[in-house]
């Protein structure tokens, strides 16, 4: 890794006391990043042909992919430590204990699509946990019993964010790899960039407000189409 120990908690605004208290130790950090970097090629290639997969749906509009950068690996390792010091992550561990390695978001026009893309991965890939069905405060109740009637759990999010998340495992590697696959509308999509770069107060109200707009629009586009079709 082409930075110090120091350079990287300033870098992550990690502190040293809180680090040190996880009895992490720093060279087998160094060697988990060499091996993310060297592994990822071969992640790389495994999401392409999930992509691949995803991209056939005809509900599905676009699809993104991304293996985590190798810093910010060592970074969450560091971070989960902090927050539980039992927890066992390390350089022969970390591969499977972390479920975020290796993501894909899957983007769909309207409401209803999300059904049969979820259909489509609880039928064919082995699920790690339950998905999770995150909601705003004050959404359609008929949208969350049709959450859990497909057997999500439910999770008001605080911010307003939206979005379906299932954590697939498959064996890459000789290991057991999770992958994170997240699915939303493209308009909740929008949210969820704009939500992640701007984080002040005001500018924070004004963007709810616009997410109660996107979803008004979510709904009035799935009208429409019952009207079309």
């Amino acid at each position: 890794m082409e930075i110090s120990q120091s350079e990287f908690l300033a870098k992550y605004n990690i502190k040293e006391d809180d680090y040190i208290k996880t009895n992490l130790d720093w060279t087998e950090l160094e060697r988990i990043y060499d091996r993310h970097i060297k592994d990822t090629p071969i992640l790389e290639s495994y999401l392409q042909s999930l992509f691949s997969h995803f991209s056939k749906l005809s509900h599905v509009h676009s699809v993104r992919y991304r293996v985590k950068d190798a810093e910010h690996v060592i970074e969450k390792i560091i971070r989960k430590k902090i927050s539980n010091p039992n927890r066992n992550l390390s350089y022969e561990t970390y591969f499977e204990e972390l479920d975020d390695l290796v993501g894909l978001r899957i983007l769909h026009l309207f409401k209803d699509e999300w059904e049969p893309i979820h259909e489509y991965i609880t039928e064919r890939w082995n699920l790690k946990e339950t998905p999770t069905a995150c909601y705003r405060k004050g959404d359609s109740k008929e949208y969350l019993d049709e959450y859990e009637k497909k057997g999500c759990n439910l999770k008001e999010h605080p911010y307003g964010y939206r979005s379906i998340h299932y954590i697939i495992t498959e064996d890459i590697l000789s290991v057991k790899l999770s992958c994170e696959i997240q699915v939303r509308t493209v308009f909740e999509e929008a949210w969820s960039e704009i939500d992640h770069k701007y984080a002040t107060l005001m500018i924070w109200i004004t963007l709810y407000l616009n997410n109660t707009c996107l979803y008004l629009i979510d709904y009035l586009a799935v009208r429409m189409k019952w009207v079309h079709f």
